[in-house]
């Protein structure tokens, strides 16, 4: 079969790049001609930004675009080349007269994984949400995250009745299968993030080395909750370790950790694996952290975009990995993780999930 699949693509966000990535390689891997549909550029943004609103926002924003001057110009360029080189593109058709008439070219088309279903992040672009003119037994969600717990009665009434039209459903977590059921009353399979159909195999064989020795790699995309710092530094202290960090511009001036930001998504497959222990607050964080065995803990965010890590862990037999409450956390408490069950269970979610591709191509 022909499939396209629509998703963020081209974000600067090693999540986003690496699950367009392992969506389009699975189903190439399966057989089929799968490609990822070049119809949008949500995620991506200028280098340098401004804010006039106060003398404050000024000076914070000549810092902040000094600080991207040293570092952002490089990630941009790593970002770039995997997108256009690895990822697989078709023609873009950013238009929807363009997409509508690339779509008769595709026996299915797949929306996610990913945010896609995010009323902030998909920008009321209901292409995410499968609103093409193509049958709905064609149209297939493979692990979309909502990102919130909860729609508005705007969001519902625009988005739900394109869900619910979708011919084969699913999701990425348990928050987002019961928003499906309250309001379009179907089932949802929960299945898991396309970057875990994928062995570490299959990322080894495109992952580029770390060129660090002996660190924790400490891995944020949303400002982690206060205390976290402190925490990975008492953590590397007791291990002997170095702190390997990626996480926002302004990190970049925290003393104490070596910054790691100026790196593509193959780089951070080779931070992950070379680690010899991971903190994170990120969902492909946390999945590459247990596609590479590592002993990690899961620093849950201050809003309401857990559900899918707490989803993933739990399935896992994992939820020791996760850190509600920074100020309470009792660290030295944390035992090894056991991977030879994690993977058992992980085997059983990957199989179930490619049966649910399998049953959705087929019909």
């Amino acid at each position: 079969m022909k499939i396209g699949i629509i998703t963020y693509h081209c974000s600067n966000n090693y999540g986003a790049q690496l699950q367009a990535y392992a969506t389009c390689h699975f189903l190439q891997k399966m057989g089929h001609e799968a490609e990822v549909i070049d119809c949008n550029t949500i995620g991506v943004g200028p280098i340098f930004m401004w804010s006039l609103e106060s003398l404050r926002a000024i000076f914070g924003s000549i810092r902040n675009n000094f600080l991207s001057l040293v570092s952002e110009r490089k990630r941009y360029r790593l970002f770039n080349e995997f997108s256009r080189n690895m990822i697989g593109l078709s023609k873009p058709c950013y238009t929807k007269v363009e997409l509508d008439k690339a779509c008769k070219n595709y026996d299915y088309i797949i929306t996610g994984s990913d945010q896609v279903w995010h009323p902030m992040i998909c920008e009321g672009n209901t292409r995410f949400f499968l609103d093409l003119p193509i049958p709905d037994n064609r149209k297939i969600a493979y692990a979309p995250s909502f990102g919130v717990s909860e729609y508005s009665k705007e969001e519902v009434d625009e988005y739900m009745p394109l869900i619910s039209k979708i011919g084969h459903l699913s999701v990425r977590e348990e928050s987002g299968r019961r928003m499906i059921k309250k309001y379009t009353g179907r089932d949802a399979k929960i299945v898991v993030d396309p970057t875990m159909l994928l062995t570490r195999a299959d990322w080894d064989k495109i992952l580029i080395p770390a060129k660090y020795q002996k660190y924790l790699f400490y891995f944020t995309i949303l400002d982690e909750p206060n205390g976290t710092d402190e925490l990975v530094r008492k953590i590397a202290q007791e291990k002997g370790l170095e702190i390997v960090r990626i996480g926002t511009v302004r990190d970049i001036m925290k003393r104490g950790f070596i910054n790691a930001r100026a790196n593509g998504p193959q780089q951070f497959l080779g931070l992950v694996r070379d680690a010899d222990f991971v903190v994170t607050t990120s969902f492909h964080g946390t999945v590459f952290s247990i596609l590479y065995e590592k002993q990690f803990l899961c620093v849950l965010n201050n809003n309401d975009r857990n559900s899918r890590m707490e989803t993933l862990l739990s399935g896992l037999g994992l939820d020791s990995r996760m850190i509600r409450n920074i100020h309470n956390s009792k660290i030295s408490k944390v035992s090894i993780i056991n991977y030879q069950d994690v993977n058992a269970r992980l085997a059983e979610l990957r199989e179930e999930s490619m049966q649910f591709l399998n049953n959705s191509i087929k019909e």
